[in-house]
């Protein structure tokens, strides 16, 4: 339907013209904060931005690409990710046309990419990738979970996002190795909750019988965490005391439950990438070099009462400037990191 629109209504560009396709849906906390730092990321730097959200169906975004390409309705840049590795296939429809294109939070694999280095068109279009630590940050949410617990042992489970997506893949692996780590605690299960709410709180419920005494639950994201939360509650058993959470994003919920200690671990900053990537753009308009890869520290340990944290509970980014965000980082935007 939003195809069929479209082909009434065309796009029409300014300057600077700039698609981010977006893979979440429009209502989902983080990519909501995606979305918003964007936005104000673009308006700043004069850049015309418009997002289209997939919704969690790949296959829409395929077709929109190919809508754009029929229609000779591609922008200047398109902002891609590669959720449940679909940026193989976005950048095949794409080859031989002049849109430079910046990734973002998940990239291609090692071996992907080394063949597009090879590939002349891509040498010059695919300009920069820039994507967070999420091993780093899975480690560090289940490093703090088991501080909470003031290092006590016991059982352990991670509820990931999904098996393809390598932000996935990563942030599961550094919550496993620490837990693997500890002589203390049993890490007995992962389970995918594909990063949904309802999906997570129906396997919390069998996880939590099938493991009485279970002491760290790990959970990909923060919809994933509020399934399992309600779970916990059902079964008479009290997050922060009884059972400990840990999980990453930073929306507003997620914010008020760090704060109550019904979340015991947060990690966010990642919903930055977008506006990080704009300023990419930006600079790249300008005519400066950039990157072929940004290592920029995105994800910090939350902690309730400290100015970041307050920062992201405002979402006021009005006094952040964007045209020197990633030369500047630690002046502009000073999240403590996690390396």
């Amino acid at each position: 339907m939003v195809i069929l629109l479209l082909v009434f209504c065309p796009l029409v560009w300014g300057q600077g013209s700039v698609v981010f396709l977006n893979p979440g849906k429009a209502d989902e906390s983080f990519w909501q904060d995606v979305d918003t730092f964007a936005a104000v990321a673009a308006k700043q730097l004069d850049l015309d931005l418009q997002t289209f959200h997939s919704e969690r169906n790949h296959y829409s975004k395929l077709k929109y690409i190919e809508w754009m390409i029929e229609n000779q309705q591609l922008p200047d840049y398109l902002m891609l990710v590669n959720e449940r590795q679909a940026l193989p296939r976005m950048l095949s429809l794409l080859e031989g046309h002049a849109v430079y294109v910046v990734v973002i939070l998940n990239d291609l694999d090692e071996e992907q990419l080394a063949l597009r280095k090879l590939n002349p068109h891509w040498q010059k279009y695919l300009l920069s990738s820039l994507v967070p630590n999420n091993y780093a940050i899975g480690y560090a949410t289940a490093q703090a979970m088991h501080a909470a617990a003031e290092g006590g042992g016991g059982d352990a489970v991670i509820i990931s996002g999904d098996k393809a997506t390598p932000a996935s893949v990563a942030r599961e692996a550094g919550a496993e190795a620490f837990f693997l780590q500890q002589t203390s605690i049993n890490m007995r299960q992962i389970v995918y909750g594909q990063w949904d709410e309802q999906r997570s709180y129906y396997q919390t419920k069998v996880l939590l019988q099938r493991y009485p005494q279970l002491r760290f639950l790990w959970a990909a994201n923060d919809h994933m965490a509020f399934g399992s939360l309600k779970a916990i509650k059902e079964a008479g058993k009290q997050a922060g005391k009884d059972i400990f959470v840990g999980t990453v994003n930073t929306s507003a919920k997620a914010l008020e439950l760090r704060e109550t200690g019904e979340i015991s671990a947060l990690g966010g900053g990642h919903f930055s990438a977008a506006g990080l990537a704009l300023n990419l753009i930006y600079l790249h308009q300008l005519g400066k070099p950039i990157p072929a890869t940004v290592n920029s520290n995105m994800f910090q340990l939350l902690v309730p009462g400290t100015q970041e944290y307050q920062q992201l509970k405002d979402k006021n980014w009005s006094d952040i400037s964007f045209d020197t965000l990633l030369l500047e980082r630690d002046k502009s935007f000073n999240f403590p990191v996690v390396q």
